[in-house]
């Protein structure tokens, strides 16, 4: 059994004493610890150790303030008493640990969370949370020994020179993987393979796909109508109906202009699609479209997007990507009023497949990491970068 797949923030008192109550082992994803490590050289290689297995094998969860049952053989790997980190600042210690991982760890982990569970009375324990990585591994580096680690159901173990080459082979996999996946997608959706009535005409499409997929389905069915109207709307739209899809479930508008409908899809893993045939509206004065538009429109999406990604525990990193439909010949666009003599550069193509970026922290402003879309987009215009942005990468009001 595992706690890695319940969101952080429902990991409390409660949960831990019912892992004491079932006698639940540690296992591939699950270890415990009775205190944090501490300053000596053993303690930093065993949490150096303890946090690249878990991040190189299937991820998992440490529990500092759990003391395990013994036997005769020593520990069994169940948990006997849940007695917290009594007289521990876990600030600090937080913060003492982060600086461990971060100039020990190579590369860093992405996604790596530590969770205070706090125990009423009681000393509160700490869960240190480790993604499953998506780069292939990782390796822990101390005092001039570098070590690749992985974790089995029986503990932590050294990886052998065959392991090491498939781990980051399987990370050059997952990119071409998410990659093929966002063009093949982007294909079917020109070619009418929408989940929601549309028609031809210009169109903005987004993706973000995880590198890692998770089956975070379940806690996607225990989302009510409420929650679901907060963390999912239509790329550029209101909320006009919704259902479930082969691929998961589909928010979208009910537009009368059946080029304008919208709609955002959630996957199965926690990737969202989005597409909006409203976005790309012509100025038939100038001949373009305005990228404000655009970049409003799908900075918002993705806003939403996080709070679904919060709700589903889903964190990075995740590979974002822009496609534009319809633009061949068409000026982008600042404002009505904003001239610029670059407007009179065209896109010299129809279908813009935008480079993919990778996003490591899912709860970074959704301005600031859909920029590099969007530079680029404007390039395609002419434009040398987005002017939308100051120079110190600040948004600006229009």
């Amino acid at each position: 059994m595992s706690i890695h797949g319940i969101p952080l923030g429902q990991v409390n008192a409660a949960l831990l004493e019912s892992l004491r109550e079932n006698a639940v082992a540690e296992s591939r994803q699950l270890d415990y610890k009775e205190r944090l490590p501490g300053e000596r050289d053993d303690d930093k290689r065993e949490l150096l150790g303890d946090v690249t297995a878990l991040a190189n094998t299937a991820g998992g969860d440490l529990i500092y303030g759990v003391r395990e049952r013994r036997d005769a053989q020593g520990a069994t790997g169940e948990p006997e008493a849940i007695v917290g980190l009594p007289g521990v600042n876990l600030d600090q210690a937080k913060l003492r640990l982060e600086n461990v991982l971060r100039d020990c760890v190579e590369p860093r982990i992405p996604g790596l969370t530590f969770h205070v569970v706090p125990r009423d009375a009681d000393p509160p324990c700490l869960v240190v949370r480790v993604p499953r990585s998506p780069f292939g591994l990782h390796i822990a580096v101390y005092k001039g020994v570098s070590r690749f680690y992985g974790r089995g159901a029986s503990g932590r173990f050294l990886l052998d020179w065959g392991q090491i080459r498939a781990g980051f082979l399987e990370a050059q996999t997952a990119e071409d993987r998410v990659r093929r996946f966002r063009q093949e997608r982007v294909a079917r959706l020109l070619a009418g393979e929408t989940p929601i009535p549309t028609v031809v005409g210009p169109k903005v499409i987004f993706h973000a796909l995880p590198l890692t997929p998770t089956d975070v389905w379940p806690r996607f069915l225990a989302l009510n109508e409420t929650d679901l109207v907060n963390v999912l709307r239509p790329l550029a739209g209101s909320p006009g109906n919704w259902r479930h899809t082969l691929d998961g479930f589909v928010m979208y508008t009910n537009r009368s202009e059946m080029s304008r409908q919208a709609y955002s899809l959630c996957y199965r893993d926690g990737g969202v699609e989005g597409m909006s045939g409203g976005i790309l509206e012509q100025d038939p004065r100038h001949g373009g479209f305005y990228g404000h538009h655009v970049e409003v429109s799908v900075i918002q999406a993705v806003t939403y997007y996080q709070r679904l990604w919060t709700l589903l525990g889903v964190t990075g990193p995740m590979m974002m990507a822009l496609t534009l439909s319809g633009v061949q010949g068409s000026k982008i666009l600042v404002t009505p009023n904003r001239a610029s003599p670059m407007q009179q550069d065209t896109f010299d193509r129809d279908v813009v497949l935008i480079p993919e970026v990778m996003v490591q922290d899912l709860s970074e402003r959704a301005d600031r990491m859909l920029r590099p879309l969007f530079d680029v987009m404007w390039s395609g215009g002419g434009w040398a970068r987005s002017p939308w942005y100051d120079a110190n990468g600040d948004r600006l009001r229009e």
